[in-house]
C-alpha cells in the first residue's frame, strides 16, 4: 500500500480516536509514535540505501499536515525524528549515527534540539551557554529553555558558544547524551496548545562531551538547512490546522440552523468559509513550493520557506479563530475540536521563528536587494 494511503488509514484508525485524549491529558502519546514508526513515518527522509534523501521533502509536508489536522503534538513528534536524524546523518560522525539514528526512527528514543534560552530566543547571539575545550573534550555549561522533549530525550543537539560567552563568539553544535553526569532535564510550564508534547529545560553543569561529538557545521548558520526543514514542518502543521478549521466550519454551517434556515445560508458565514478555503489553498501551494525547494537540494530556498511559515501560521490563527466564532458557545468548550485547533494555531506563530522575525527578515532582504541594484524577481520567485 502506498505510504500516503497507509498514513490516511493510520490517521483514521489510530490518531483521530486518540486526539482529544492526548490534548486533555497532555501525556506524551508513545503508543501513537510507535504505531507511526511501524508504517515508516519517521523514516520518510531516508532512501532505500539508508542515506538521506531530501527529494522526499514533499512527503514530509503531507505527513505533517495530515497529522496536525487531528493532533499537532503527534505531528511534531514525528517531525522531530525527521529533524534530529537529518542533522545526525548529514553532520555527525558514524559513532553517533550508529548509536542514535535507528532507535529514533523506530520511536524508541527521542532527541532534543536545544537552542533557545530563557533570555535568548530569537536573539541567538544572546545565549550564555558555553563549551570550553579541555583536552579531547568540551566542558559544556548553561541552561536551555523551552526545549521539546527535554524531560524524556535520550540525546540533545545543543548549540553553545565556544570558549567564551561574548556576543560574537563562534558557536559549536554538540550531540550530548542526556544520561551524562551533569545533565538535568526538567519539565516546563504547560502550554495552552500543543498539549502532548513534553517541553522543559536542559541544564548542563560542566558536562564532559567528547570533541568528536561535534557536528561538522559552523554555528547557527551552519544548521540553517535543519531549521529550514523545521519551518517547512511548521508551515505544514498550520496547513493541517487550516484544513481542520475548514472541515469543521462547513460541517457546522450545514447542520446548524438559525432563523429557520441552515447557518450556511447566511452571507456572513459564507464569507468566512470562502476566505478560509482560499487561504487554505494558498497556504498549501506556498508550503508545497517550500518543500520542493528543499527537495531540490542545498537546504532549500530560505526566503520561500520563511514566507510559507509566516503566511500559513498567520492564516491558521485567523481562521481557527473564525471557526470558533462559527461554532459559538460550543467553540469555547476546551474539549471541542475547533478549540483545540485554535490553541494549537497560536503556537505556530511563535516557534521556529516568530511571525515578527520572519516579516522583518523578509522585508530587510527585499529592501537591501533593491537598494543594491539586485533583481527582485529572484526574491519573488520569478523563473530566471
Amino acid at each position: 500500500m502506498p505510504l500516503l494511503d497507509q498514513l490516511d488509514t493510520f490517521v483514521t484508525d489510530v490518531l483521530a480516536p486518540r486526539a482529544a485524549e492526548i490534548d486533555e491529558t497532555a501525556e506524551f502519546p508513545q503508543d501513537v509514535i510507535s504505531a507511526a514508526a511501524q508504517i515508516g513515518l519517521q523514516r520518510v527522509l531516508i532512501g532505500d540505501d539508508g542515506t538521506l534523501d531530501p527529494s522526499r521533502a514533499p512527503l514530509v509536508h503531507e505527513i505533517s499536515e495530515r497529522l496536525a489536522m487531528h493532533s499537532m503534538a503527534s505531528a511534531v513528534a514525528i517531525a522531530n525524528a525527521h529533524l534530529t536524524t537529518y542533522l545526525l546523518l548529514k553532520y555527525a560522525p558514524a559513532e553517533l549515527t550508529e548509536r542514535w539514528v535507528e532507535p529514533t526512527l523506530t520511536g524508541e528514543t527521542f532527541g532534543a534540539f536545544a537552542i533557545t534560552e530563557a533570555h535568548a530566543g530569537t536573539d541567538v547571539r544572546g545565549m550564555a551557554s558555553v563549551a570550553r575545550r579541555d583536552g579531547d573534550d568540551y566542558l559544556l555549561t548553561g541552561e536551555k529553555a523551552w526545549v521539546g522533549y527535554a524531560p524524556n530525550a535520550s540525546f540533545a543537539i545543543v548549540l553553545a558558544k565556544e570558549g567564551t560567552a561574548e556576543r560574537d563568539a563562534p558557536m559549536v553544535a554538540l550531540v550530548v547524551d542526556t544520561a551524562s553526569p551533569g545533565v538535568t532535564g526538567a519539565p516546563g510550564p504547560a502550554f495552552s496548545g500543543l498539549r502532548g508534547m513534553s517541553n522543559g529545560t536542559l541544564s548542563f553543569d560542566d558536562v564532559r562531551v567528547p570533541a568528536w561529538s561535534r557536528l561538522s557545521v559552523e554555528g547557527f548558520g551552519g544548521m540553517m538547512d535543519g531549521l529550514n526543514l523545521a519551518r517547512i514542518d511548521a508551515a505544514s502543521y498550520a496547513c493541517g490546522l487550516l484544513r481542520g478549521a475548514l472541515v469543521a466550519s462547513t460541517e457546522r454551517a450545514a447542520r446548524r440552523t438559525a432563523f429557520g434556515r441552515p447557518l450556511g445560508d447566511l452571507q456572513a458565514i459564507q464569507a468566512k468559509i470562502g476566505r478560509m478555503a482560499t487561504d487554505y489553498q494558498a497556504a498549501r501551494a506556498l508550503t508545497a513550493r517550500a518543500a520542493a525547494s528543499f527537495a531540490a537540494g542545498d537546504g532549500g530556498d530560505q526566503d520561500v520557506i520563511s514566507m510559507a511559515k509566516l503566511f500559513t501560521s498567520e492564516a491558521a490563527r485567523r481562521h481557527t479563530d473564525a471557526a470558533v466564532q462559527i461554532h459559538g458557545a460550543e467553540g469555547m468548550v476546551r474539549s471541542s475540536w475547533v478549540n483545540r485547533l485554535d490553541r494549537d494555531a497560536k503556537v505556530t506563530q511563535i516557534f521556529d521563528g516568530t511571525s515578527e522575525i520572519h516579516e522583518t527578515m523578509l522585508g530587510r532582504r527585499a529592501v537591501r536587494l533593491t537598494a543594491a541594484g539586485g533583481d527582485l524577481g529572484a526574491f519573488l520567485g520569478r523563473e530566471q
